[in-house]
């Protein structure tokens, strides 16, 4: 359960005004409307707590080992819970990018094979290890550019073939905000015998993404962004059927079954790859991170995912909507597409924390000095939300795009 701000627990599911206290208790430390949710989550004060509690006992030398490990078995189970899936298949890596590189490496691609990926819409770390293990393997890439006003998946499923072994796709386009109908991609990627590997970086812990519904063969995330944690640790999903059959590329302890059972016992009594996503770990976790993200995840579980993506998303179509209202435009996205982030600016640029096109980099200059945090990418001002934009922030977020409003020049 989640820490309140005195330090006890709040039982969940909570009812509204509930929500609302909690997340309030959580984030005392925001001063300002914290619209960059994108690049990284504000950090609750209890989940910091959490993380020096750690640091604390390492420094007194009072380190529990077995405490620590439990600690991460607890952890996997909160995020399973979160994604409706089962502990075991979920395994901890370093970040997103870590866990698409262990899927790629043991999917085993070879001469002939196809990835498809789609880089206007993708991070370059979901395009950048592609080209790698294709160059390594003897693969191709297939390199998808959806034409005019073509739905990403259409482009996608156009080039689908049965030489295709993955798909590699954005949950949530990082510039646009633009979510990915991952149910219609999974089911044409099952058909060929495809891997669809979805880039959750930009949707984990805003969005209510259960798993099995989504249909997904692989994801992978960081905690750092919509889960609300610390850089240094992240989470990999790969489906129970798929993880049977795929061999990793390293092994380590923590990667097989023992029947000692300990972490230092070795192979002599014979070992086995461990089931599901588990046998993909490599060596001890990031336990202080795992730490706040703990708290992270009973904060996100006790609010509920699904009301969790309903606050997110409403405080997104509040600013969309005042935005606009201003007589600035914001790039369009069918309802059905919309999630918790919103692109400010006429079309896709170029400029990462700049701009070349003058009024967003004025716009995005003036909220910085107010103290609203957000970002630029490929040209555009990003404003990404999460439970803690409560109406008045949104509110208060606008105020000071419309002060910009009344004294532009430009």
């Amino acid at each position: 359960m989640p820490p309140d701000a005195a330090g006890g627990t709040l039982a969940g599911p909570l009812d509204r005004d509930a929500a609302d206290r909690a997340i309030r208790a959580a984030f005392p430390d925001l001063r300002q409307p914290y619209l960059d949710v994108s690049a990284r989550g504000p950090l609750p004060a209890a989940a910091r707590r959490a993380a020096e509690a750690l640091l604390l006992a390492q420094s007194q030398g009072t380190v529990r080992k077995d405490d620590w490990l439990a600690l991460a078995e607890r952890v996997r189970g909160k995020a399973a819970r979160l994604l409706r899936v089962a502990p075991q298949d979920i395994a901890f890596t370093k970040n997103t990018s870590e866990g698409l590189n262990l899927v790629g490496s043991a999917l085993r691609l070879g001469q002939g094979d196809r990835i498809v990926v789609a880089p206007v819409a993708e991070h370059p770390n979901n395009v950048f290890p592609w080209l790698w293990h294709a160059r390594q393997a003897g693969a191709e890439v297939v390199q998808v550019a959806p034409a005019g006003n073509a739905d990403l998946e259409d482009a996608i499923i156009a080039v689908l073939d049965t030489r295709t072994r993955l798909v590699a796709v954005t949950a949530l386009d990082f510039a646009t905000g633009r979510r990915t109908d991952l149910p219609r991609l999974a089911a044409a990627c099952r058909d060929v015998g495809a891997f669809l590997l979805a880039d959750a970086a930009q949707s984990a812990g805003v969005m209510d993404e259960d798993l099995p519904a989504l249909g997904v063969d692989g994801w992978a995330t960081a905690a750092q962004k919509g889960l609300l944690g610390l850089y240094g640790i992240g989470l990999l999903h790969v489906r129970r059927d798929w993880a049977e059959r795929l061999e990793p590329a390293g092994l380590a302890r923590f990667s097989v079954e023992v029947p000692a059972g300990h972490e230092a016992a070795g192979p002599e009594g014979g070992w086995q790859l461990r089931a599901g996503s588990g046998r993909f770990e490599l060596g001890n976790h990031n336990f202080v991170a795992l730490a706040a993200l703990e708290v992270s995840l009973d904060l996100l579980n006790a609010i509920g995912p699904a009301e969790v993506e309903r606050r997110a998303t409403e405080a997104a179509a509040t600013l969309r909507e005042g935005i606009e209202a201003l007589g600035l435009p914001v790039l369009p996205l069918p309802t059905a597409r919309r999630a918790h982030v919103v692109s400010v600016g006429e079309a896709l640029g170029t400029g990462h924390d700049r701009t070349d096109v003058v009024w967003v980099q004025a716009l995005s200059s003036h909220l910085q000095q107010r103290g609203v945090a957000h970002s630029v990418r490929r040209g555009i001002l990003r404003l990404a939300a999460h439970v803690h934009i409560l109406p008045e922030v949104a509110q208060e977020a606008l105020a000071h795009v419309k002060e910009w409003r009344d004294g532009w020049r430009g």
